[in-house]
């Protein structure tokens, strides 16, 4: 009899052993899949299937009179060739303005869902071909990189406005902004509990243009530093509307 009893401790011993060894394998199971499911939504970013934004119909600007608001949707629809940027784009609008100098000044904004947005490729949406090699890449402590080129007498001023951080021309410096915006330990809390992509691949993709004035061929170096200056100073206060009113993600 007792060694009945005996046996029947060892037989409950080993079911409970077998018990808990099947609670850590599942622990462990379930820890793994967590690890890796959270592992892929950080460094696969996920696209931000239904983002919908519309671009408003006017903006204003220190110094502009606004004249004309136009979508660019068709445009770019028909026109581009390159289907994963047409996918991206979310909405596109061209801005007219005027000055009380008469001057004019053109806005195409491009509003975009994912990618990396890289100034010479997506010129081409608005019928603008040039190499990196062509644009001459500034700093501004105030918005961050843009590139300003010349064509047809035309001066252009051209930079990706993102959601936070600074404004970028080429694929390296979107990149390295954001990864330098996108972690912030604020914005980690908010991706574990569900409520933004912690990859936010958005960005406002803005071309601005100037005419160059006709002048005899001695003046033309100054002409074009003029209309530089101004485009400058247009993009300052294009971007300061921006990065205080960027979409939501």
């Amino acid at each position: 009899m007792f060694q009945t009893s005996s046996l029947q401790v060892k037989d409950k011993k080993s079911e409970l052993k077998k018990i808990r060894t099947s609670k850590i394998y599942c622990l462990v199971a379930v820890f793994t899949s967590t690890c890796i499911a959270v592992t892929v939504s950080l460094f696969i970013p996920k696209e931000q299937a239904g983002l919908k934004f519309q671009l408003p119909n006017q903006i204003s600007l220190p110094d502009w009179q606004s004249q004309s608001s136009d979508s660019l949707d068709k445009v770019i629809t028909n026109d581009l060739d390159n289907r994963y940027i047409n996918e991206i784009i979310v909405d596109a609008r061209r801005y007219v303005y005027t000055s009380s100098a008469q001057e004019s000044l053109r806005i195409d904004a491009l509003y975009v869902r994912g990618g990396a947005v890289e100034i010479p490729k997506f010129l081409e949406t608005v019928d603008l071909k040039y190499s990196i090699n062509s644009l001459d890449i500034r700093y501004s402590p105030k918005t961050g990189y843009y590139a300003l080129f010349t064509d047809q007498k035309q001066a252009y001023l051209s930079s990706c406005i993102g959601p936070r951080g600074i404004s970028t021309v080429t694929r390296e410096q979107l990149i390295n902004n954001r990864n330098n915006y996108d972690f912030k330990p604020d914005r980690l809390i908010s991706y574990l509990i569900g409520t933004i992509y912690i990859r936010d691949r958005r960005c406002l993709f803005t071309v601005m243009s100037m005419p160059l004035k006709d002048q005899k061929v001695g003046n033309l170096n100054s002409n074009l530093d003029n209309t530089y200056k101004s485009l400058e100073t247009s993009w300052i206060n294009w971007y300061q509307k921006w990065e205080n009113n960027f979409p939501k993600n």
